[in-house]
């Protein structure tokens, strides 16, 4: 049995330390934020679909550990999975890595090449610094006392589970065989005959192509935005049958190419302006992550004036139905309800729906979606989920017009009438 200590208990580093448990891992782990550890031992219900399950099943195979000299002593590797918040130069902080380094560094003199995991997303060339910095401040050796490795995981809030267990490709960086070694063998445990989806880079490859795949994901998605905003000028365009059409060529394929929102979240728009950075650091062409974003901000303009087009009302009661960037998560970062409540609110009144209470500050959430609809003159559907679908069959005394984003509502109800975006 594998022993390892997993440093971040946040919403990635909670599920991810059970899904080792659950692969006959002992896991210690430990997060600044000790409440985490209350809701582990009363298995507080969470909107992470599995996390609940999960800790139900392995809690024998965790424990929450504040005592980094034991921790460390008694485990093989550490994975560090902590925020890198972007800074205003669109690069990611690193300082709370380093601050899980200085927690486990002072115990490493006597270990022999422990693995220390780096799973946040960091600027390229970050790893090369955390040796030296770990080499000087500590007087180790990498490669003797510790190997230092790279792997972040192409999840998304509200289905970590599912993206780790069925991700089409695990990213494993390291400058040591030895690193590469061990990760296999971690993640034999979790892909078993699917072990070929790991490749294998050098640290600086897996930093780059950490980003890189994020950036080409929404380089499609305003792609998509582009092809759809041809259906504001043209007249009887279905811009959904076109985007069909296209991911038919096998070179371009149907994933990510469908009518829907502008990207957000919060690791879409970092990691696309962060590739933007490291390009003009090493003065390389940026244009196209640029483009990217320029046309993704574009997209809440066209929201506004699909609005305008359509609403005949003086003092329409707006309704924003999904206020966070996907379902089954509340977080909203950048997300286009949020977007669009903070447009809205300055000139109508707004309220929103949501499956989960907003992470905002706001006093215009209604948790039942029919009053949310009643009391809406024009709702905007800002992700799909087959809980809004209720909106289709509401009984509604008054016409009421429905904005959506994803072309997800499908009704005949004849008090509704219905704009997707993408569809003339």
């Amino acid at each position: 049995m594998n022993k390892i200590l997993c440093i971040g208990l946040g919403k990635l580093g909670l599920i991810f330390s059970f899904i080792l448990a659950s692969k006959n891992n002992f896991v210690y782990g430990y997060d600044i934020n000790q409440n985490i550890n209350k809701d582990i031992i009363t298995n507080k219900k969470s909107a992470e679909p599995k996390l609940n399950n999960l800790i139900k099943k392995y809690s024998k195979n965790f424990k929450f550990e504040e005592n980094f000299q034991l921790s460390v002593s008694n485990s093989s590797s550490s994975f560090i999975i902590v925020p890198t918040p972007s800074k205003k130069n669109k690069e990611f902080d690193n300082k709370y890595i380093i601050n899980a380094l200085n927690n486990i560094g002072p115990y490493l003199k006597n270990k022999k090449k422990y693995i220390i995991n780096i799973t946040s997303t960091v600027n390229p060339s970050s790893c090369r610094s955390f040796i030296n910095y770990l080499e000087r401040k500590y007087k180790i050796k990498h490669g003797r006392e510790f190997i230092l490795t790279y792997n972040p995981h192409l999840i998304a809030l509200g289905s970590i589970y599912n993206d780790v267990i069925n991700s089409d490709v695990v990213l494993i960086g390291s400058n040591e065989a030895y690193g590469h070694k061990y990760l296999k063998k971690v993640y034999s445990q979790i892909y078993k005959k699917k072990i070929t989806k790991l490749q294998f880079l050098k640290l600086d490859e897996a930093e780059i192509a950490k980003i890189a795949i994020n950036t080409y994901i929404t380089m499609k998605i305003s792609f998509t935005n582009t092809i759809s905003q041809i259906s504001d000028k043209e007249t009887n365009i279905d811009t959904s049958k076109i985007l069909y059409a296209i991911g038919q060529d096998s070179r371009i394929g149907n994933k990510y190419l469908s009518l829907g929102a502008l990207y957000s979240g919060p690791c879409f728009p970092r990691d696309n302006l962060n590739f933007s950075k490291y390009l003009i650091k090493k003065k390389l062409n940026y244009s196209l992550p640029e483009a990217i974003d320029t046309t993704n901000n574009d997209q809440l303009g066209r929201y506004i004036k699909t609005f305008q087009k359509i609403n005949k009302l003086k003092n329409p009661k707006i309704g924003i139905c999904g206020l966070s960037y996907k379902k089954n998560t509340n977080l909203s970062t950048r997300s286009p309800g949020l977007l669009l409540y903070n447009f809205f609110k300055k000139r109508y009144k707004t309220i929103i729906h949501d499956e989960y209470f907003p992470d905002i500050k706001t006093n215009q959430f209604e948790k039942d979606i029919t009053n949310f609809a009643t009391k809406s003159d024009v709702i905007f559907v800002c992700y799909p989920n087959d809980k809004f679908k209720k909106l289709e069959k509401i009984n509604y005394k008054k016409s009421i017009i429905i904005v959506d984003l994803w072309n997800f509502i499908k009704t005949t109800n004849k008090k509704i009438k219905l704009k997707s975006v993408g569809i003339s």
